[in-house]
């Protein structure tokens, strides 16, 4: 072999190397990228769904069953500051009305029916509230893996002579996992609605950390 070609073939082991030694660094570099990295980019983001199912009925009281489920549906473990039910009954009052009637409710709202209207905002038959770690003193933690989901039943009860339907509202307060803890309080704003909010002064950086997901249905109690 001529000193040439033998330069030659030291340069292409050189080549096929430096190919391999690049081709696994991108490799751990896409497996740190993808485990480490990325998901401590990402917002944290939870999902709620209510089901509701009726339990039993006795002397005109309708007992509900509430299933609620909170599943972090993101790349970033979430650390669940605290969440708050309302229960609402709402009566429909019937008429003969030819036109549809304006019921919109909020700015940005829109609602026309006809025959009928509803007593909003109704009455309020439920408050229900609990902090986790984080948010207060001597509470459990309730942190979410990423595709992690939990359930949680519980049953209200409502009085069918009195209302037509119930209208069940959820709030869930949360951070990253990795994000310092932010105290919170309970607040029951105007409407009758349980709410979450920072207990003491709150920083615009410490505020912008704290992620909510609202969810709300309803149930005929015909």
């Amino acid at each position: 072999m001529t000193g040439a070609a033998h330069g030659l073939d030291r340069a292409n082991t050189l080549v096929q190397t430096l190919a391999i030694l690049g081709a696994g660094a991108w490799g751990v570099y896409t497996f740190i990228y993808e485990a480490r990295i990325k998901p401590g980019l990402a917002p944290p983001t939870v999902s709620v769904t209510t089901a509701l199912a009726k339990a039993g009925e006795r002397d005109g009281h309708v007992a509900i069953r509430s299933t609620v489920t909170r599943r972090n549906v993101g790349e970033a473990g979430v650390r669940v500051l605290g969440l708050v039910y309302t229960v609402t009954g709402l009566r429909a009052r019937f008429g003969t009305e030819a036109a549809l009637s304006d019921r919109s409710g909020p700015a940005g709202t829109l609602a026309a029916a006809r025959g009928y209207v509803l007593d909003e905002p109704g009455t309020v038959i439920l408050r229900q509230g609990k902090l986790f770690a984080g948010a207060a003193d001597g509470t459990e933690p309730s942190d979410l893996n990423p595709g992690e989901a939990v359930s949680r039943d519980s049953i209200f009860y409502a009085d069918a002579k009195a209302y037509d339907f119930v209208r069940f509202e959820v709030s869930l307060v949360y951070t990253k996992e990795d994000d310092p803890p932010l105290r919170l309080r309970f607040e029951t704003e105007a409407s009758g609605r349980l709410a979450l909010r920072p207990l003491g002064a709150c920083t615009a950086a410490a505020c912008a950390r704290l992620r909510t997901t609202d969810f709300a249905t309803e149930f005929s109690l015909w």
